[in-house]
Formats: C-alpha cells, sequence, structure tokens
C-alpha cells in the first residue's frame, strides 16, 4: 500500500468537534466572490476556470496562510491564481487594480461596507426640487460629468456632511464659475440677497 503525506487542508478523520450546521449573512464582498466564481465556472456563461483549479489553488495554500484566511478570502485567493495561471490576467495588471482600488477618491465606494440599501422613498423638499429643475434647465449648459466631477471633487469632509442636493447645488455653482456663465462675485452679490431676505 502506498503512503502518502496529505496536504494541510485535509483534515479527514482528524479531532475537530461537532460540526454546528448553522446560518449566517454573508458579508457584500463574499457575496461578490460567490458571484464571481459562478460567472467563471461558466454557469452563466463561457467557462474560463473549474471547479477542480479553484480547490487545486486552495490546498495549495501553505498551512499559515491556509489556517489565518477565512472561507472566501481562499476563494478569492484561488480565483487569482488561477487566472493568472490560465493567462487571462497577469500580475502586473492585478497590481495595477489593486493600487487604482486603494488611491481611488472618498466618494468611491464601491465594494466598501456601508450596511444594508433600503430603497425607500421620500418627500422632497421645495428647495431640492428647485435644484433638480435647475439641473434639467441647465442640461445643455453643464453635463452630468461635469456635475459629478464637481460632487467627487469635494474634500471628504464637506462631501459627508452635506445632502444629497446640497452637493448638486455646489456642484452647478462650479460648473457654471468654469464655464464663464457667472462670476464668483455674481454668485456671491446672489448669495447676499437671499440671505438678506431671510433675515
Amino acid at each position: 500500500m502506498t503512503s502518502f503525506a496529505r496536504g494541510h487542508h485535509d483534515m479527514g478523520g482528524e479531532p475537530a468537534g461537532k460540526v454546528e450546521p448553522t446560518e449566517h449573512d454573508y458579508a457584500e464582498w463574499e457575496r461578490r466572490v460567490d458571484g464571481l466564481v459562478v460567472l467563471l465556472t461558466g454557469i452563466l456563461g463561457p467557462k474560463l476556470m473549474t471547479v477542480d483549479e479553484l480547490r487545486k489553488n486552495i490546498e495549495a495554500l501553505g498551512p499559515q496562510v491556509y489556517d489565518s484566511t477565512t472561507y472566501y478570502e481562499r476563494w478569492i485567493t484561488s480565483v487569482t491564481q488561477t487566472l493568472i495561471q490560465r493567462g487571462i490576467v497577469t500580475s502586473e495588471e492585478l497590481g495595477r487594480k489593486m493600487t487604482e482600488v486603494q488611491n481611488r477618491s472618498h466618494h468611491d465606494m464601491g465594494g466598501l461596507p456601508a450596511g444594508k440599501v433600503e430603497p425607500t422613498e421620500h418627500d422632497y423638499a421645495d428647495w431640492e426640487r428647485r435644484v433638480d429643475a435647475l439641473a434639467v434647465l441647465l442640461n445643455t449648459k453643464v453635463t452630468v460629468d461635469e456635475r459629478r466631477k464637481h460632487i467627487e471633487a469635494l474634500p471628504p469632509q464637506a462631501y459627508d456632511s452635506l445632502a444629497y442636493y446640497e452637493r448638486w447645488v455646489i456642484s452647478l455653482g462650479q460648473a457654471l464659475i468654469q464655464r464663464g456663465l457667472i462670476t464668483t462675485e455674481e454668485l456671491g452679490r446672489k448669495m447676499e440677497q437671499v440671505c438678506s431676505r431671510s433675515s
């Protein structure tokens, strides 16, 4: 009978306590990893990796890495290795993308934990409706890209402290000034007039 050294991952027959079949809610990033594996293994399209490759690269993890990573961390490490081995991505491309994600702007929260999105509606204040209407009226003067660019340029503290339509109105003002349609002085005078009306 041939003997062989089994991998660190192979715990069959080892004492490990009772298995408790419990469920937990998954983090968004875990759901994304699961979805990525579904897509890559060809369930919904072309097959770019096999389940055997996924398992092989998980089992190839060193003992320290295997023990210190969670289930889906092992999955994403294996997916990465498989795609590099198949030549679908390169180490350089992966490195560039990781740097890009690390350096992204404050407003870009894609993939970050932010809690559950509650798709609820609320009634809009009159000033919010006016800002929305102003954006519609100015759509031939100020593009959506310009508006987004000025919102994304807000410093982190301002971005976090301002409401959705407050960001919009600041962005519209900046875009109109940059296009030379109004001046900073004109905007300042108008704001003083409005403030004096309410006092």
